[in-house]
């Protein structure tokens, strides 16, 4: 499944393990039609609350993401989209790989 290039998803992985987080998540309208999507939707776990801003801030708008806004849900604040996010999502980035996304 293409879901986003090879330069965004290495781009992803990259600012994901600088900030230590455990998984990332892609969702939303990205999954369906990468070239239409207005944004790209990622749901990130071990990423503290006090580094999401950074995190965040280098992925908005970035060149790798072909300058998309970036919505981000944080896995651990229980957002009500989490089933949603583990039901249809795809896993960009594992600290432990197993199933990632090519």
């Amino acid at each position: 499944m293409d879901v986003l290039e090879k330069e965004g998803l290495d781009f992803i992985r990259r600012i994901a393990e600088k900030y230590g987080a455990a998984r990332v998540f892609l969702f939303g309208s990205s999954l369906h039609s990468p070239a239409e999507a207005h944004d790209v939707d990622l749901a990130v776990e071990g990423v503290s609350k006090n580094d999401l801003d950074a995190f965040w801030d280098e992925l908005m708008w970035a060149d790798e993401l072909d300058r998309k806004p970036v919505d981000i849900v944080r896995i651990e604040d229980g957002h009500w989209l989490n089933p949603i996010i583990f039901d249809e999502g795809v896993l960009l980035y594992e600290a432990q790989p197993s199933r990632v996304a090519q």
